[in-house]
């Protein structure tokens, strides 16, 4: 490729990990003080759908928050959705919405471990959450993303095309099985504007990015 579309490709490849890192952040624990000012200072791009009325949600929300203390009121509210701190719960793991008894460390789980194993990615031994939780999920994508970017900048394109190879096989195996079904859950079951917005987000740019991987496969 000539230089005009490698800096389109790294572009893209680093908005992508960018994007997945942010929703991996954002799903794997409560939101803090310093996260919620970075994300009002950064503001949000202006699109239409899915992905617009998501971030229009969230920057409404972070404008005005319904309490003096936003961030006790997200950290209630993460309890609330994702863990069972109320009657209402969107559970964020695939197993919860793959398996027949909606239960965890199922089939998907297993696979899910498997792929990390085969790139290198080990459980830490302080971790306390199942692998196939969608903030790790979104992580594991962030992290090819920018193996992936690494590839184009070594011009190394047998890599680069099996990088892509294997975020489009996780996406559409593990993520778009799961996540559209738990995107609506939170829609309903969460108390605030933020996540759902952030579940509007997740919706529509993971299946925005299941067409994108198809074309730089491509």
């Amino acid at each position: 490729m000539n230089q005009n579309e490698k800096a389109a490709f790294r572009e893209i490849l680093a908005q992508r990990e960018s994007m997945y890192r942010l929703l991996a952040r954002l799903y794997k624990t409560e939101a803090d003080k310093d996260l919620l000012d970075g994300l009002g200072a950064a503001g949000f791009p202006e699109e239409d759908g899915g992905l617009g009325e998501g971030f229009r949600l969230i920057a409404d929300w972070l404008r005005d928050p319904k309490s003096e203390d936003p961030v006790t009121e997200l950290a209630v509210d993460y309890a609330h959705t994702f863990l069972g701190a109320g009657i209402a719960v969107s559970y964020p793991f695939e197993s919860v919405y793959t398996s027949p008894g909606r239960l965890v460390m199922q089939d998907a789980w297993e696979d899910v471990c498997r792929i990390y194993r085969e790139h290198g990615l080990e459980r830490g031994e302080q971790a306390d959450m199942h692998e196939d939780q969608i903030g790790l999920e979104c992580e594991f994508m962030a992290i090819l993303a920018g193996r992936a970017l690494e590839a184009l900048e070594a011009d190394d394109e047998q890599a680069l095309e099996a990088s892509l190879a294997d975020q489009h096989a996780f996406l559409t195996k593990h993520l778009l099985n799961w996540v559209p079904r738990f995107t609506a859950d939170v829609t309903v079951t969460a108390l605030t504007d933020f996540y759902r917005g952030l579940a509007k987000v997740t919706d529509e740019f993971i299946r925005m990015d299941g067409g994108l991987l198809e074309d730089l496969k491509a």
